[in-house]
């Protein structure tokens, strides 16, 4: 091709034919801009394409955390649940004036599940890398951006403030459980596959103790609100992955 265009140019010369060779000259750079301008736009549509194959990358990747999110959250409201279901099992007969205990394993089973301090580790995610390398402002799905940031500050909001000032009663009540109880008593019901009922002394402990009935009363309180709180975040981040398995399946 760059041959036939130099014996053009050559034979528009030898012919004297300076007015035609300066249009064709002027045709030929006209045709190198093109041809420029062309290749300048594949490159962007190439360059925009892989951008968007990235960002879709990223969000899929942002689903996959989600979904594990999901996971600690259904971990952590089963622990929650149960704290519930004991807290309206053993609080009234702490309450009450003879303390009448019809179920003793479960009694003690019970107040054991108040030290469980379920714990949702913070994790490097996709959506902090996407914020943090500013990313996040070329973000292309807007109804997408909205439900992620709504979703994130509450997730670090109920997980924040659970373990700041859930798991701390937790935390102490398992210490005073074990300031509580011998060692021997301790355990036949924890930690153990086939629980034992301890001795009377376990139950007259927990109900002369003081302490025992305000923290109860806390874990009970909390285990409520949290329970609710990470069910909403749960309900959150499901409408997330309905959305992207449907718009970028």
């Amino acid at each position: 091709m760059i041959k036939f265009f130099r014996k053009i140019r050559q034979r528009l010369l030898t012919e004297n034919k300076i007015r035609k060779y300066l249009l064709y000259a002027i045709g030929e750079i006209v045709l190198v801009v093109i041809g420029i301008l062309i290749a300048l736009q594949i490159n962007n549509w190439n360059g925009e394409n892989k951008k968007e194959a990235l960002m879709i990358t990223n969000i899929k990747s942002i689903a996959e955390d989600i979904q594990t999110d999901i996971y600690d959250i259904q971990k952590t409201n089963r622990s929650l649940h149960k704290q519930v279901v004991a807290a309206n099992y053993i609080i009234p007969i702490l309450e009450s004036e003879n303390r009448v205990i019809t179920d003793s394993l479960k009694f003690i089973m019970d107040f054991n599940s108040f030290t469980t301090t379920p714990i949702i580790s913070e994790r490097s995610n996709t959506w902090n890398y996407l914020n943090s390398s500013g990313i996040v402002s070329e973000f292309p799905d807007s109804r997408l951006l909205k439900l992620l940031q709504d979703y994130y500050k509450n997730y670090n909001d109920v997980v924040t403030n659970f373990t700041n000032s859930g798991n701390p009663v937790r935390l102490e009540l398992r210490k005073l459980k074990y300031e509580l109880f011998s060692d021997t008593e301790h355990r036949k019901f924890f930690p153990t596959s086939s629980p034992k009922v301890p001795n009377i002394e376990v139950y007259n402990t927990i109900f002369e103790d003081s302490r025992v009935l305000p923290l109860c009363r806390f874990i009970g309180s909390t285990a409520n609100y949290f329970e609710s709180s990470f069910n909403s975040v749960q309900s959150k981040a499901e409408t997330i992955l309905d959305y992207t398995d449907e718009k970028y399946k």
